[in-house]
């Protein structure tokens, strides 16, 4: 089933691509972009216990900032532009940088634990 998802979505953003002019692709497929990584941590802040691991802290951080991203992004175009809008995409963008730090030293730790023998 996962893979006629998956199947379907590649065909539907191909579609996208090839229909629509590349303004409207950004806007359809960064909202959609959007609205999976909200629903993802959604569903994982309350239905996964998240929380009590490293990889389960990381995936959450990482989804949050894609969503941040995406609403920072997709307000322009259903707001224009906004005061300080400037502050708020490189806060938002930072987020996003230190989630994907964070998960790179997690990856880090957990591949040097490994060599060592120290995975409990």
């Amino acid at each position: 089933m996962r893979r006629i998802i998956l199947a379907s979505a590649a065909v539907a953003c191909g579609v996208v691509v090839a229909v629509f002019d590349p303004q409207e692709e950004a806007r359809i497929l960064l909202t959609t972009m959007t609205i999976l990584a909200w629903l993802f941590v959604a569903l994982y802040g309350f239905r996964s216990p998240w929380r009590t691991t490293e990889a389960g802290k990381t995936l959450m951080y990482t989804a949050v900032a894609l969503g941040l991203i995406g609403l920072q992004l997709i307000s322009v175009w259903w707001f224009g532009d906004y005061p300080f809008r400037a502050e708020v995409r490189s806060a938002v963008v930072s987020v996003l940088v230190l989630s994907l730090l964070h998960r790179l030293m997690v990856l880090w730790r957990f591949q040097h634990e490994e060599v060592r023998g120290d995975v409990t």
